[in-house]
């Protein structure tokens, strides 16, 4: 059995809020991919992505590979971490994927396109990021977790569907 969740879906689908909660109904430690490949690499995801996403995508693998080694645990990823074959390959080993699908139209409403440099252009990046990745999040997941209502339920719904799966 496997004591790994990793979050995985759109910029602004709710992982790392969800992600946050979810790890303290099952008594987990929380990791915010993002923020791990920040204090890995000594850069910004906003200067990682100006050096190129190539850069950002390999800081990206290094982080699965660092994350995949943690116990208990809750990951929120980065929305792009599917693209990467190889991540899904690491996290697929020791970790239950679990798809966060938020409806895009959603995400548009309340999403701050300021702070995620692949939706500098605006948010019609985010339906070319939906049609390009949504397939991709689904072939992925071991769970898929719709994101409507309250926190609290869909993190109760969570909760549910991996009871049967960690090792608590």
């Amino acid at each position: 059995m496997k004591d790994k969740v990793i979050l995985i879906g759109m910029p602004g689908c709710g992982k790392s809020t969800l992600g946050k909660y979810l790890s303290e109904k099952l008594n987990y430690n929380f990791y915010d991919m993002d923020e791990h490949i920040q204090k890995i690499s000594n850069k910004t995801i906003a200067q990682l992505f100006k050096e190129g996403e190539d850069v950002f995508r390999k800081w990206e693998t290094e982080s699965c590979l660092e994350l995949a080694k943690t116990k208990k645990a809750v990951i929120a990823s980065g929305g792009g971490v599917v693209k990467t074959g190889k991540n899904i390959d690491i996290l697929k080993k020791d970790c239950i994927i679990l798809f966060i699908d938020r409806p895009v139209e959603e995400i548009v409403q309340d999403v701050n396109v300021s702070t995620r440099p692949l939706l500098k252009d605006g948010t019609f990046k985010l339906y070319e990021l939906y049609d390009e990745r949504y397939k991709l999040y689904n072939g992925a997941a071991d769970i898929i977790v719709k994101n409507v209502g309250s926190i609290n339920d869909v993190v109760n719904r969570c909760k549910e569907e991996l009871m049967n799966r960690l090792m608590i």
